[in-house]
């Protein structure tokens, strides 16, 4: 799942570093300079472009980080995998891509018909059908192969080119999307702000699955192994409560182990006499269990010398399963049978309510089905998941804030982004799509991606108005340029998504259909309402929001930032 989102980002880089070499390419030859060299042109592109691409990196990345407030262990490793993944993929892609924009401007200034790399593809050709008799249609098809396959890229990119072009030229034009988001761009702002609203209350009654029978391939060896194990024992876990004291082979202890035993097996269906068949929980090995053969059901009638003589008479190796050899702790086992999480969770749930040492013992349930359970409660609550994006939202914005170091060139970005969240919440909830421990995720995952291409289109932006522009004419040349640029990186990060879909894993399926719709929305969503947040604060709109505790919070930034270090 970490693969496509890094495609994404390193074609986006990609494609930005290079948008920003060709027109600085189109500036020169503007300018009547001839024979442009590439390498000034991607100095010129490294000093605009890369500290906007880095910044965008940077966000994103923080955005990632914050899977690591999951509970899921593998949700927290994706998260490392994607940080790591971003700082490669940045650098490979600037070097990459400079080092092929040099080479193909190397053969194609001699005269080499599609630059050098086809220019060798050609001479590997020829040397090839060389090898061979010049009669044979081999080496006829050597010969001309690299050609056919030169011809192939050329036709690919003309067609590209070609269909790529009107939509541009679409979108960028006065009666394209952005000249009507322009025009009312408070409308805009409040049915998104409408829609996101309706996302996040539906995301309280989107239900997260929880079965694993149904996450992963039926198929799997280790899945038909748990209900091998389940068919034959009647149990596929156990929980453990373990007990501590001074000295738990007491009579009271054990009396209360024993109570406590009975209780919670008659509550969930365990009867002696047919066994585990259709119980939810069954006895395991524990201390009150070395002691049913005395007639002692409850521990009433034990003493104190009869625990200890028994104790003793107990083989070590049998003994030590159930009590430490200091005495100080012992173990009550039960067995459970496989089950939702959800439904696993309100069995530990009903334990512990039911758990009541006497005093001066302690008490606690342990085990990895109580350890999956409460992970299931913590992923599947509601709250939880606004905390994680509230977190996302703040420390990407954080981060934007110490880059840019104004809170409107910071948060400005941060309005489509919030936005979305709520709009695949919707996605995901009308869909009726459940939830599963990798797509709960996917507010933070939507927060870091539209991260990305909120702020290559605002800093472009901000550019262009720099250079002089009106308002239309930098949203224009914004979306013409580096517009294009996210729409095609953002088309590749779906599309790589998309192979998820044809998983064996369900998890992984889902989580594959879930973020293909999702960063569609976004993404189209943040193509739409960023124009309208950068046009509204153009306009004046936020400038309510710059009260006296947010001007007091500024000054108190800029004296920070003043302050000199002392060393």
């Amino acid at each position: 799942a970490v693969l496509p989102i890094l495609i994404g980002l390193a074609v986006d880089y990609a494609i930005q570093f290079q948008s920003r070499v060709e027109e600085a390419r189109k500036d020169r030859r503007a300018s009547a300079r001839s024979a442009p060299a590439t390498g000034e042109e991607i100095a010129i592109a490294a000093r605009v472009g890369i500290p906007a691409i880095a910044a965008a990196a940077l966000a994103t990345a923080t955005g990632f980080l914050v899977l690591l407030l999951s509970p899921v262990p593998m949700m927290r490793a994706f998260g490392v995998l994607l940080v790591v993944g971003i700082a490669v993929a940045f650098g490979c892609a600037l070097v990459a891509c400079t080092a092929a924009l040099a080479l193909a401007d190397c053969g194609g200034s001699n005269g080499g018909g599609g630059g050098i790399v086809w220019a060798s593809l050609r001479g590997a050709g020829e040397i090839v059908g060389g090898l061979v008799r010049p009669a044979s249609p081999l080496a006829k098809r050597a010969r001309s192969g690299a050609d056919h396959v030169a011809a192939a890229g050329r036709g690919a990119a003309q067609l590209l080119g070609a269909t790529v072009a009107p939509v541009r030229r679409r979108a960028i034009t006065p009666r394209g999307p952005v000249a009507g988001v322009v025009r009312r761009p408070a409308l805009v702002l409040w049915l998104a702000v409408g829609f996101a609203v309706l996302g996040w209350v539906a995301d309280t009654q989107t239900t997260v699955q929880s079965d694993v029978t149904k996450l992963v391939p039926s198929s799997m060896p280790a899945l038909r192994d748990l209900h091998t194990l389940e068919r034959v024992t009647g149990v596929s876990g156990e929980i453990d409560v373990t007990v501590k004291a001074r000295d738990v082979a007491t009579p009271a202890v054990v009396g209360w182990m024993t109570r406590y035993e009975q209780r919670l097996l008659a509550r969930f269906g365990y009867r002696e006499s047919r066994g585990c068949a259709r119980a939810t929980l069954c006895p395991a090995l524990s201390l009150p269990d070395l002691f049913s053969t005395s007639g002692a059901t409850s521990g009433t009638s034990l003493t104190k010398a009869s625990i200890d003589g028994l104790l003793a008479a107990v083989p070590p190796y049998f003994k030590q399963a159930v009590i430490t050899p200091d005495g100080r702790e012992a173990t009550l086992a039960f067995g459970i049978r496989l089950m939702p999480l959800a439904r696993q969770q309100r069995v530990v749930d009903y334990m512990q309510s039911r758990l009541h040492p006497p005093r001066g013992v302690s008490a606690r349930l342990a085990g990895i089905p109580v350890l999956a359970a409460q992970a299931n409660a913590v992923l599947s609550s509601s709250a939880r998941r606004l905390l994680t994006l509230l977190s996302g939202l703040i420390a990407v914005g954080a981060v934007l804030l110490a880059v840019f170091r104004r809170a409107a060139r910071a948060l400005l970005p941060l309005v489509p982004i919030a936005l979305a969240t709520g709009w695949s919440a919707l996605i995901v909830f009308l869909l009726g799509i459940p939830l599963n421990p990798m797509s709960a995720s996917l507010g933070t995952l939507v927060i870091a991606i539209s991260t990305e291409f909120s702020v290559l289109l605002s800093e472009r932006y901000r550019q262009e108005r720099a250079a002089g522009l009106s308002l239309e004419e930098a949203l224009r040349r914004t979306y013409r340029s580096t517009g294009a640029a996210v729409l095609a990186s953002g088309i590749t990060a779906i599309a790589g998504f998309g192979v998820l879909i044809v998983s064996s894993i369900p998890m992984l399926r889902e989580f594959g259909i879930v973020t293909v719709i999702d960063l569609a929305v976004s993404l189209g969503g943040v193509l739409l309402v960023l124009p309208a947040a950068l046009t509204a604060a153009q306009r004046g709109a936020f400038a309510g929001l710059a009260s006296e505790p947010g001007r007091r919070l500024g000054a108190i930034w800029e004296r920070l930032r003043r302050r000199p270090s002392v060393v």
